[in-house]
């Protein structure tokens, strides 16, 4: 897994570090450090000390809550090329609350903390930047125990398709189905079972990771309880 970066403009591409100058981008750029995970190997493991802003290059990365007394782990989420994880711990100084496992050949992009907190130093309108993904992830988080406390099996599925990206009418999934039946707090033959049933009645069709939603208003109706 060999890839020449452009670490500048992968930084500059990130909402994060939009608005900096081309001086700034290429300081933290010469700060960063690739580091390559294989497939199905840990990048790093609850407990372990916080290192600073990861950002995935190529490839995808797996949060999860590990095992406890034989039950399956739960995945928290996935992140693919051009997504940044890891600042919330780095803020607060402790370890890892979760697992990070790459689920494909993976390329990262470190940026260490310290140069982080001088980036901040240098430019306040950066803090804000990231007081507000801050935010976001915790609203994302809110949802997802939303979803799984309050909403039925077939309502977890359905916000799952509707709240993805999407090109017209066509979703896919971007990981293993069991993965997120995890993350949705289902089993996978309940993930299947509902899919099946929501092809059955002409919602939607499903094509290997594809997925094409022949009615988004009914969809929302059956999401709301209508």
């Amino acid at each position: 897994m060999r890839h020449k970066l452009n670490l500048e403009g992968l930084l500059g591409s990130l909402p994060l570090f939009r608005n900096l100058d081309a001086e700034q981008l290429a300081e933290l750029a010469g700060s960063c450090h690739e580091v390559r995970v294989c497939k199905h190997s840990r990048l790093f493991r609850r407990g372990d000390a916080a290192a600073g802003l990861y950002v995935v290059a190529v490839g995808q990365i797996k949060l999860a809550l590990p095992s406890v007394h034989g039950n399956p782990e739960k995945i928290v989420e996935f992140f693919g090329p051009g997504e940044a994880f890891g600042e919330a711990v780095m803020f607060l100084d402790r370890p890892y609350l979760v697992d990070a496992q790459a689920l494909d050949d993976t390329l990262l992009i470190l940026l260490d903390k310290k140069e982080i907190f001088a980036a901040i130093d240098r430019d306040p309108s950066f803090a804000r930047r990231m007081l507000a993904g801050l935010s976001m992830r915790l609203h994302t988080l809110v949802q997802d125990i939303e979803t799984v406390n309050l909403h039925n099996s077939q309502q977890r599925v359905i916000g799952y398709l509707l709240n993805g990206p999407r090109e017209g009418n066509l979703t896919r999934f971007t990981v293993n189905k069991n993965l997120i039946a995890s993350k949705l707090g289902l089993s996978p033959a309940t993930l299947s079972r509902t899919l099946q049933r929501l092809s059955e009645a002409a919602l939607i069709t499903v094509a290997g990771p594809e997925v094409v939603i022949h009615d988004i208003q009914a969809l929302e109706r059956r999401f709301a309880g209508r």
